[in-house]
């Protein structure tokens, strides 16, 4: 799935992650909660070890329905898009993702590629029919972006989130269908 390509005068690479790649994904993850307060998770709260994220990136390569990517840039990653199916048998055949790149490499379209990526991979995955993913209210460059690529809100979770400055953000849910219900048979 290696696929080259060039943004702003940047080579850069889209593919999957390797066991390898965990340290990089560790350290892109630190900058990332430590640069944005759209994100749930805050740096202090991040302790996944070095096994732990080995562990992730295995689980996803061996499983068909799951899907990491990684954007390099010169071994350096700087976007990261990670897909999960649910896991009961009743809604298995939805999943839920999280898109992130590094606020310096913003605005290059390396989003939309990531998400275009899982998009097509949903599409080409007999499994999944819906993909959906929770945004919040005030990231309104990245609803743009959702809508941008077909994405419909779904509902809304009233005060969901309590920044550490003490201001309530609602959590939009958006999604997309993958394939109409019957081509999944």
């Amino acid at each position: 799935m290696d696929f080259w390509f060039t943004r702003n005068g940047i080579d850069l690479m889209l593919r999957k992650p390797k066991v390898g790649d965990a340290e990089e994904i560790l350290t892109f993850a630190k900058a990332l909660f430590n640069s944005t307060d759209q994100v749930l998770t805050t740096s202090e709260e991040f302790t996944v070890t070095p096994e732990q994220e080995k562990q992730w990136i295995e689980d996803s390569l061996q499983n068909p329905d799951k899907l990491i990517l990684v954007i390099t840039n010169e071994e350096e990653i700087v976007g990261l898009l990670d897909f999960a199916p649910k896991t009961k048998r009743k809604n298995a055949h939805t999943g839920e993702f999280g898109v992130s790149v590094r606020y310096d490499f913003q605005g290059m379209g390396i989003g939309s590629m990531l998400i275009e990526s899982l998009l097509k991979w949903a599409k080409a995955n007999r499994h999944i029919e819906k993909v959906f993913l929770n945004v919040m209210a005030t990231n309104l460059r990245a609803i743009e972006l959702y809508k941008k690529l077909g994405f419909q809100e779904e509902g809304r979770h009233i005060r969901a989130i309590k920044q550490l400055n003490g201001d309530y953000v609602d959590l939009i849910q958006m999604y997309i269908l993958t394939a109409p219900a019957a081509d999944k048979i």
